[in-house]
């Protein structure tokens, strides 16, 4: 399985771009749950909700591995929420750097 990142500031044209990937090379799109966290909760986020916003985007990676494609495709991944945070609330929980390192990306765009 090949993994690819999207990377870059909202509205770039990541999601546009992973379908667009998809729809030539195949493969599963993971999208960036901190829109559906935004949705579920119909309010803006806080420092606390990082946590979970991280926690939910690796829950779908997870997920869209388990199912071994040949090409993962993710619209963003933890270091985006790290910039966010950071540029938000000055802070950032520190486990997120760790849980991004532990993980393998072959690619990020």
């Amino acid at each position: 399985m090949k993994v690819l990142v999207l990377c870059g500031p909202e509205s770039s044209g990541k999601s546009w771009l992973s379908g667009v990937i998809q729809a030539h090379f195949g493969g599963v799109v993971v999208g960036e749950y901190v829109r559906h966290f935004i949705d579920q909760q119909c309010r803006d986020t806080c420092y606390a909700d990082i946590p979970a916003i991280a926690r939910g985007q690796l829950a779908w990676e997870d997920r869209a591995r388990e199912q071994a494609p040949p090409l993962l495709i993710l619209d963003t991944h933890l270091l985006s929420n790290m910039l966010w945070s950071q540029a938000l609330f000055d802070d950032c929980p520190t486990w997120l750097e760790e849980a991004l390192l532990a993980r393998r990306y072959d690619l990020h765009l």
